[in-house]
């Protein structure tokens, strides 16, 4: 590497600072032909930028390998990978190698890495404050894996990634006080829905607030040992549908049929129905095919209805006796005053998928 660095390097160019920028123009490289599925070219750059120390690129290297996207799975030379990323302070790299640890189980120390080096890197991860490794050691403890289990240090990881602003984290911790404590439920719940995650996975974040957004509401509508509150379940609601949770689209969707908590509109309630049964929500379809028969909202369509009341059926039983009930009989109207004709395009449809 210094015969060829010397090569090229200008006259009078620091050999150490041309270095540092062809291991940058390496990774650059490296992650070009990775993002159009180079992934040959990808290893071979990657590996010469992290060769000269290149974290990100090290990491690249890594991952190309655990996948197998180079053509052959080599988790033990990309937990070696891994760990010089890490060792040079990489936090995604520290993650890596605490996944790759535990997805191994029983069989990590074949790659190289014990679940101890897991619990040791993960550790390190959150005390750079990724709450996403806080998540992994939080649910470590939880089950198990790895450790003896210890809720007392599940729930410390837990507070610390919701004090960091994980919303995940929060929402979990809802869950973990609602039988015991609903009060305290509800309050990690709303903090859930207000909270992001600067550092950890941004999906995870926006999962965790939509979560709490949806349970929140639903104990606001459902009396859990609180005061029920259709303004503020209605509001919780509409964040989570906007974010696109299925449940909460029919449920957001059936509030503002009703006007309760928020005005009333139907043609707006039926554009939620729709997104809810299309998003693959059980109730979501029955309630679009009830607007649909009705033709409330939409434009009457006993064909459509029929098909979506047929899509409600394919996940069974909905465990709400009111809710069942309703759904046989309006399957029991359509079948006894619509053109038999027509029903039968609509099972065509659900035959073939359309």
């Amino acid at each position: 590497m210094c015969a060829l660095f010397t090569a090229l390097a200008p006259i009078g160019a620091p050999i150490g600072a041309l270095a540092s920028d062809t291991d940058v123009t390496g990774y650059e490289t490296a992650l070009t032909a990775y993002e159009s599925g180079d992934y040959a070219n990808a290893l071979i750059y990657g590996k010469l930028a992290g060769a000269g120390g290149n974290a990100d690129a090290q990491v690249l290297v890594g991952y190309i390998l655990q996948k197998g996207l180079g053509g052959t799975v080599d988790k033990k030379d990309a937990a070696s990978w891994f760990k010089r990323a890490a060792e040079n302070g990489n936090t995604d790299a520290m993650l890596a190698l605490g996944e790759l640890a535990l997805d191994e189980i029983p069989l990590d120390r074949q790659v190289g890495v014990s679940t101890q080096d897991a619990l040791l890197w993960l550790t390190r991860a959150a005390d750079k404050n990724r709450t996403d490794a806080m998540l992994i050691l939080a649910e470590m403890y939880r089950a198990g894996k790895g450790v003896a289990i210890d809720p007392a240090k599940a729930q410390n990881w837990l507070l610390k990634a919701a004090n960091h602003g994980d919303s995940f984290a929060a929402y979990e911790l809802g869950n973990n006080y609602l039988d015991k404590d609903p009060a305290k439920a509800l309050q990690w719940y709303e903090k859930a829905a207000t909270q992001g995650d600067a550092q950890g996975s941004a999906q995870g974040s926006a999962q965790g607030s939509t979560l709490g957004a949806y349970a929140a509401a639903i104990m606001y509508a459902e009396n859990f040992n609180i005061k029920p509150d259709a303004n503020k379940a209605a509001k919780l609601l509409k964040q989570a549908a906007e974010a696109g949770h299925p449940a909460a689209q029919a449920d957001y969707g059936l509030v503002v049929y009703q006007g309760n908590g928020t005005k009333r509109s139907i043609d707006e309630a039926a554009k939620w129905f729709e997104k809810a049964a299309k998003n693959g929500d059980s109730e979501g379809r029955f309630l679009y095919a009830f607007t649909l028969a009705k033709g409330e909202g939409v434009k009457q369509s006993f064909e459509e209805a029929y098909y979506w009341l047929l899509r409600a059926e394919e996940t069974g039983a909905n465990g709400i006796d009111e809710y069942d009930q309703s759904r046989a009989e309006l399957k029991k109207r359509l079948e006894d005053n619509v053109d038999p004709a027509i029903l039968s395009r609509a099972r065509a449809r659900l035959v073939v998928g359309k």
